[in-house]
């Protein structure tokens, strides 16, 4: 069960995302996928937008950008994310929303809501991490989880400044591009706030449980991204989730995309021109519920690189907004370093 929950949040469901350490194990894939991060290409007669699923975190000096990417990059005029995670507002608020809804009701600890021998692997995960106990206990569920699941990734060497959407959006802002977000930091962190209190337990339980378990489950995943394995990502986590907590699938994953979908769809009617979208990967991945599939049933043209179609990266899409002539001629800290700052 904590491959579910991990696997929510290792492919960038939210922006509190985590993986594991990569090493020479493969997903049994390779050999058919592309050897880089699944892209799709959504275009109009005058637009193109280009969509990457991302991973918040990964390790430092990982290559995964190709020259198609760089090429979808530098013609993006915008750039749409997630959530804003890696200005100081957004770390404080970050802060603010742990402290004040992070913790038990004051007497209530973890160790008092779980069983013996699940506080007793909690005492020891929280060692193995050099975290105190003392500090563990009064917290709600869902912050224990992510602050094991953060500091675990550090203790793997994983750097939060390395992540896509980190990089990406300090690159953004450098070149003047337009940056955009789908969320505020509070929807996303509203995710665990919200949780119905016997699924955070759950989610805690099974975390402490299968602990041991977890790196080799995250490496596979990781190398799933690294090599754009789209069909293993989503049977490994969509697909998990879809039918083990149906009710949860519904909430992060349906509802967001086709909330994203809509914002898309008016955005490339109403602005077009060039764009790229770097969003978690579990997001495009899938059937009719993925991010691509919604936008092609809106009626623009998709495919993903390599795959369906020759890359587009070197075609041109003109800005709806611009007169017909010019139109001619012309051609991503986030949750993870809140915590670690506080």
């Amino acid at each position: 069960m904590i491959s579910k929950w991990a696997k929510l949040l290792a492919t960038g469901v939210i922006a509190a995302s985590f993986v594991g350490p990569a090493s020479a194990q493969t997903t049994g894939a390779e050999d058919t996928a592309p050897t880089a991060p699944a892209m799709w290409r959504v275009a109009d007669a005058d637009s193109e937008f280009i969509l990457i699923g991302t991973f918040h975190i990964l390790p430092p000096g990982l290559e995964w950008r190709t020259n198609a990417f760089n090429d979808a990059f530098k013609k993006a005029d915008a750039v749409y994310f997630e959530v804003e995670t890696d200005t100081p507002t957004a770390q404080s608020t970050t802060v603010r929303v742990m402290m004040t809804e992070g913790f038990n009701p004051p007497g209530t600890m973890l160790s008092d809501m779980l069983d013996s021998s699940d506080t007793q692997k909690m005492r020891e995960i929280a060692r193995d991490l050099g975290l105190p106990f003392a500090a563990i206990d009064p917290m709600r569920p869902w912050q224990a989880f992510l602050t094991f699941s953060v500091k675990f990734i550090i203790k793997q060497g994983f750097d939060p400044g390395a992540g896509v959407d980190t990089v990406l959006s300090k690159e953004a802002r450098t070149l003047g591009k337009d940056t955009h977000y789908f969320e505020t930091l509070e929807e996303q962190l509203g995710f665990f706030t919200e949780l119905p209190p016997e699924i955070e337990k759950a989610l805690l339980v099974l975390t402490i449980r299968d602990w041991d378990a977890q790196a080799a489950a995250f490496d596979t995943l990781f190398n799933a991204w690294r090599t754009g394995d789209a069909d293993f990502i989503d049977q490994s986590m969509n697909e998990t989730m879809r039918d083990e907590a149906p009710q949860v699938f519904e909430k992060l994953i349906v509802e967001r995309n086709n909330a994203w979908a809509k914002r898309l769809t008016a955005d490339i009617k109403n602005s077009g021109g060039n764009a790229l979208v770097a969003v978690g990967a579990g997001h495009l991945v899938g059937g009719e519920y993925s991010l691509p599939a919604l936008l092609a049933a809106q009626g623009f043209e998709v495919s993903r690189y390599g795959l369906d179609a020759p890359s587009a990266a070197n075609s041109d899409a003109a800005n709806d907004n611009t007169p017909a002539k010019a139109a001619e001629t012309d051609e991503v800290g986030d949750l993870l370093k809140a915590m670690e700052n506080n």
